[in-house]
Parts: structure tokens; C-alpha cells; sequence
């Protein structure tokens, strides 16, 4: 059975994945940024946001300014939708296990490339190093 800071941080993160995309009007947080998840600390009154941005470091950068910017309205706006008297502080983490997911895959992609090299040249009957 989940706890009730798991149940209200789930309902907390569709509210500002809601809000993100639908209500917060600054260019630097657009369609490549989305929140990924929320901890909420056991007395509910901190939340990590983690979000993940699908860009560049410019782009990581202006989406940590872009949360900071909005902190307040975001939380506002969370207490107006969230059933529940105690709104909880957010602080947005950047979540790079996407980044550090796509790393590995390119990583597991070169070995391949390179295997497959190696299989054709032996296969060709050339010496290997």
C-alpha cells in the first residue's frame, strides 16, 4: 500500500506537468521540458521536482532560471488545485538520467559498430590487431 506523501506527490507532479505545459507562458520552458517526478519529504512541506530537458546546456540553463522564475506562481497556483491545507516548498532538481541513458546507448552503439568491424575483417580473411 502506497503512503500519502507517494499519493500526493504524484498528484502533486500531474498538477505542474499540467501547469508547465498548459499555464506557464515563458519561451525558455517549452515542449522539450517535462517534470519527471516529485519526493516529497515526510512532513509534506518540501517537494523535489525533478525535471529533464531534452536540449542543449543553453537549453538546461534557461530551464533551471525559467523554474526559479516561476517557483512562486507554480506553488500558488498548486495550492489552489491540490486538496490538501499544507502546500509544500518546491525546488526544482534537474533529472539527467535521460541524458546519462542516451550516454550508455551511444556508448553500447559504438561497441557494436566496432564488433561488426571486426567481424568483417576477419571474415575477409585480413589479420586482425
Amino acid at each position: 500500500m502506497r503512503n500519502r506523501s507517494d499519493r500526493m506527490g504524484d498528484e502533486i507532479r500531474r498538477i505542474l506537468a499540467e501547469l508547465v505545459q498548459r499555464k506557464l507562458n515563458d519561451p525558455r520552458i517549452n515542449e522539450s521540458v517535462s517534470i519527471t517526478g516529485v519526493d516529497l519529504s515526510r512532513d509534506l512541506s518540501n517537494a523535489r521536482v525533478y525535471y529533464s530537458v531534452y536540449g542543449d546546456e543553453e537549453a538546461q540553463k534557461d530551464a533551471k532560471a525559467a523554474f526559479e522564475k516561476a517557483k512562486g506562481y507554480l506553488r500558488t497556483e498548486l495550492a489552489s488545485r491540490l486538496r490538501s491545507r499544507k502546500v509544500p516548498r518546491l525546488v526544482f532538481i534537474e533529472d539527467k538520467s535521460f541524458r546519462e541513458g542516451e550516454a550508455i546507448d551511444q556508448l553500447l552503439r559504438r561497441i557494436k559498430e566496432q564488433e561488426v568491424g571486426h567481424e568483417s575483417d576477419s571474415a575477409s580473411g585480413e589479420p586482425t590487431a
